[in-house]
């Protein structure tokens, strides 16, 4: 967390502006160009962090996951860079913009923390561009790769996430990635479970799933 090199004390006043809210699969948590109005710390769920092309593309730049925060690279603009919107049940913490600049600008250890935040950022989106989209390496290998990085901690459930949106992300088809999942589904490399969009899940084979994303 963003605010791990800071006492309780510190935090007991900041507290009182923060509330936890609750996201429906799909539901807007900011949109892209609205005023900057709050920082979220995703608490439950995973949350995908969209880029619209003029032309009304969507374009989905990173996955949030539990501990991540969304909208911290827009922190100290007038408006969000990106969207944010809710993969399945999201439960995130709002932090008021206001509150969260004042808190940064009184503790020089959360703004050194925030500055690693950003680099990781950045590293995370260089490895998204090299490790999944598009280039030579198999679709197969790329789905592989997709399906680790959405990995819920270190056990076997990996957020699952539509066709449409995993085929976006890895640069490929709709039509490809059915046809690779129902392939691994049927190797026993994944097992979907949950119902309906909000719960739903793969269990996967991490041994397998890591060994596939080394291919190609």
């Amino acid at each position: 967390m963003v605010c791990s090199d800071v006492t309780l004390e510190d935090l007991v006043d900041f507290h009182a502006g923060i509330d936890d809210f609750d996201y429906g699969h799909g539901a807007t948590i900011f949109g892209m160009g609205v005023p900057t109005e709050a920082v979220y710390c995703i608490r439950a769920g995973a949350v995908k962090m969209v880029r619209y092309d003029p032309a009304g593309g969507e374009h989905i730049v990173r996955v949030l996951k539990v501990g991540d925060v969304a909208g911290f690279e827009s922190a100290f603009a007038d408006h969000y860079e990106h969207a944010a919107v809710a993969v399945g049940d999201v439960r995130a913490c709002r932090i008021p913009i206001a509150y969260f600049r004042r808190f940064v600008a009184q503790h020089s250890a959360l703004q050194a923390r925030l500055f690693q935040k950003s680099q990781d950022a950045l590293r995370e989106a260089e490895a998204w561009l090299s490790e999944l989209v598009g280039g030579t390496t198999p679709a197969r290998t790329r789905m592989a790769r997709l399906l680790l990085r959405l990995r819920v901690g270190s056990g076997d459930r990996i957020h699952r996430f539509s066709v449409d949106d995993m085929a976006a992300i890895i640069g490929s088809t709709p039509e490809t990635v059915s046809r690779i999942v129902s392939e691994f589904v049927r190797q026993g490399f994944l097992v979907k479970s949950g119902s309906g969009a909000a719960s739903r899940h793969f269990r996967g084979d991490i041994a397998a799933l890591e060994k596939i994303s080394q291919e190609g």
